[in-house]
Order: C-alpha cells, then sequence, then structure tokens
C-alpha cells in the first residue's frame, strides 16, 4: 500500500519544525535546513509507493534529513555535531509522533524578541550564521572568555523567560531580560 501525494505532503508539514530543527542543528544554517526539508519532501514524493504508512514516512524522513543535511555541511565544509551529538538528538527526537511543544517554541522566540538588539545580534552570529565565539569575540572587540560569560547570560536569562512565559506571567520578564542582555554591547 503506497501513500496519496497529500498525505505525504501533509505529514511531513505536521512535522515541519521537528524535521528543519535536526537538519539546523547539523547544517548550523537555517536556510541550509529549510533546502534540507524541501529535498526531502520532493525524494519523498518519489518514493511514496514504498512508503507503507505515515510512520514509517516519518522515520524515512528523519533519515533522510540527517543524511542530507550532514551531506550539505560536508558540500560547505562546516563542522556540523558530532556522531554522538547526532545520536543523542536522535534517540531525544526519535519518536517523530510525539508533538513539538509550540508553546516553547513560540515563548522562545517572544523571548528572543525581548533581548537587547545587541543580545539579539550575538544570539544570531552564534546559533544562525553559526560563527565560532573567537569570530565573534573580534568582530565585538572582546575577549573570547567575555563573549562566552555573554552567551552563558542570555542563555540563562532566555530559559528563564521561557520558563515564565510557558507558566502565563510574561509582563515582568521583559524588563529583567533587557537588563540581563544589556551588558552584551554593540556589534560591529
Amino acid at each position: 500500500m503506497s501513500l496519496e501525494a497529500d498525505t505525504v505532503v501533509a505529514c511531513l508539514l505536521r512535522h515541519r519544525l521537528r524535521l528543519v530543527a535536526s537538519a539546523a542543528g547539523i547544517a548550523r544554517n537555517p536556510h541550509d535546513a529549510d533546502d534540507v526539508f524541501q529535498q526531502v519532501v520532493l525524494s519523498a514524493l518519489e518514493a511514496r509507493e514504498h512508503l507503507n504508512d505515515p510512520e514509517h514516512l516519518l522515520a524515512w524522513a528523519a533519515r533522510a534529513v540527517r543524511h542530507r543535511a550532514i551531506d550539505s555541511a560536508r558540500r560547505k565544509a562546516m563542522g556540523g555535531l558530532s556522531d554522538r551529538a547526532l545520536d543523542l538528538l536522535a534517540a531525544e527526537w526519535g519518536d517523530p509522533s510525539v508533538p513539538v511543544s509550540s508553546d516553547q517554541s513560540d515563548a522562545l522566540w517572544g523571548c528572543l524578541e525581548k533581548l537587547t538588539p545587541a543580545a539579539r545580534t550575538l544570539m544570531k552570529l552564534r546559533y544562525f550564521d553559526g560563527l565560532p565565539v573567537p569570530l565573534i569575540a573580534d568582530r565585538m572587540d572582546r575577549s573570547t572568555d567575555a563573549i562566552y560569560q555573554l552567551l552563558s547570560r542570555t542563555h540563562r536569562a532566555l530559559r528563564s523567560c521561557v520558563e515564565v512565559e510557558t507558566k502565563g506571567a510574561g509582563g515582568e520578564v521583559e524588563s529583567e531580560l533587557r537588563d540581563r542582555s544589556a551588558d552584551v554591547g554593540d556589534v560591529r
């Protein structure tokens, strides 16, 4: 029994966040992760006669995303995550039928918007652009240790904000988040 094209697309779109996050963790670039997802959707449509049911499709897609993201990272000569880290992620995200908490991701995006512009830029450089800390330190004219401290403070502020936001109290978090991220400074 093969899956219909509409079923394949609908199922993969329902699990898009998890699949793209998995690709982004390997490829270290959100644009490459989106490209990987699109390639996997097209491949799934081509291979749908071999896919028995949605669970089989999701297991196949998770493996395909991992392999294509690794290939993408290799093509760009970027250091992705280690095999051990990838295995841990696969174990954590292994069951694609478990829903991703959209409350937490919505809270995280909201908390990122509450950071100072310089703190947001720091997070973008580190996690979206995938720049190593020494290069960020050079761009910000700070020491590597100072950048690690700023990242640590920003992580703590974001964690605290997400915890509060997911528990329902959001008003007073914004000022605390801005205070904690205020010492990041300007980025050149």
